[in-house]
């Protein structure tokens, strides 16, 4: 329901879908063991703030004021961390600059994160910001539909034969085509599709999620955890979500790659971060737990050579057969990097139905 994008509104734009929401809680906290201290969101704010020490509050505004400037294209091959190594940040301030990392791009390993991915995102976290869209994500989804003629058939295998692409079903039909382009969702699903050889892509990127339908919203309405992995804000409002006097919020861990928590546990940490902003139990009305979320096919990695490494609409194996995903192409994460690669495979697609 979040969005976070340049990419996003100018491909749906061109299909005739234009997403509204509003932006999130200004009324942002971070939280450092049981300390809750508010967020700096400008230079007052930044003067303010208890989370920092004034070291770090110095060196935080230095680099988050100058981060705009910041080219990126040349990160590629380095880590999110070794990145911040060369900004020489005080403790308390890079623990506050990765937490923005975090929420900006839902990644947790900074250690094998490509920088080039973290820090494009918080550029465009603090740059044109996010919105929270009216309806979530299914009111996209339903928009795109709307024109359409939709056949569900669900494909188990797709392969070339004598020039034409052939895709299997598990309803037993067979559908023969020109092209075709494969957005699975992850790329083992892709490479099973395939028959193929797994894709040289990262491990998934996973968060455990606390979804709450409230009686009222949260206070504050955004906390970020500093020294622990963990985010809270309220969805609705701003978006549109629920009944009039009721509230959506969202509650998660980002999960490190290969990071094991028990369900029990891992839910209580979650309970305990809502009532931390005053969601007890007799403010829930609905509650939904998702223990691993796939928050993103695959995590962009340094050691693949960061948004550029990442496997091309045209890496298929197959003739006529183009990739889609978040884990596709070397424009964008989550959603943009969805329908930009989308928009490329597509492209490809008619471009050789044409010929």
């Amino acid at each position: 329901m979040r969005c976070t994008s340049v990419v996003t509104p100018r491909v749906l734009a061109g299909v005739g879908v234009r997403p509204q929401g509003g932006p999130p809680s200004v009324d942002g906290h971070g939280l450092i063991g049981d300390r809750m201290g508010a967020l700096p969101s400008g230079a007052g704010s930044l003067l303010r703030t208890s989370l920092l020490g004034w070291r770090g509050r110095l060196a935080a505004g230095r680099l988050l004021g100058g981060l705009a400037k910041v080219q990126t294209g040349d990160l590629g091959d380095m880590t999110f961390a070794a990145w911040l190594d060369r900004q020489r940040l005080p403790a308390d301030a890079r623990s506050l600059v990765e937490a923005v990392s975090r929420v900006a791009s839902y990644t947790n390993a900074p250690d094998i994160a490509a920088a080039d991915l973290v820090v494009s995102q918080v550029q465009l976290a603090l740059g044109s910001g996010v919105r929270y869209v009216h309806g979530g994500w299914q009111s996209i989804v339903d928009s795109l539909l709307a024109g359409c003629r939709v056949h569900r058939l669900t494909a188990t295998r797709v392969s070339a034969e004598e020039g034409h692409v052939v895709v299997e079903t598990q309803e037993g039909a067979t559908v023969v085509g020109t092209a075709a382009v494969i957005a699975a969702g992850t790329p083992g699903a892709a490479a099973q599709l395939l028959g193929r050889r797994p894709f040289d892509a990262g491990p998934p990127v996973e968060a455990a999620c606390l979804d709450l339908g409230a009686s009222r919203p949260s206070q504050p309405g955004l906390l970020l955890g500093i020294d622990r992995p963990l985010y809270l804000s309220n969805h609705c409002p701003p978006a549109r979500l629920a009944p009039a006097g009721r509230a959506v919020v969202h509650v998660a861990r980002y999960l490190a790659p290969g990071e094991r928590t028990e369900p029990g546990e891992q839910r209580h940490e979650l309970e305990a971060l809502a009532a931390r902003a005053g969601l007890t139990a007799d403010h829930i009305i609905e509650d939904r737990y998702l223990h691993r979320m796939t928050v993103a096919g695959a995590l962009t990695l340094a050691e693949s050579g960061g948004m550029r490494g990442r496997p091309t609409v045209t890496d298929s194996g197959v003739p006529g057969v183009f990739l889609a995903g978040d884990w596709v192409g070397p424009a964008g994460h989550l959603a943009d990097a969805s329908l930009a690669s989308a928009e490329a495979a597509v492209a490809a697609a008619v471009t050789l139905v044409g010929r």
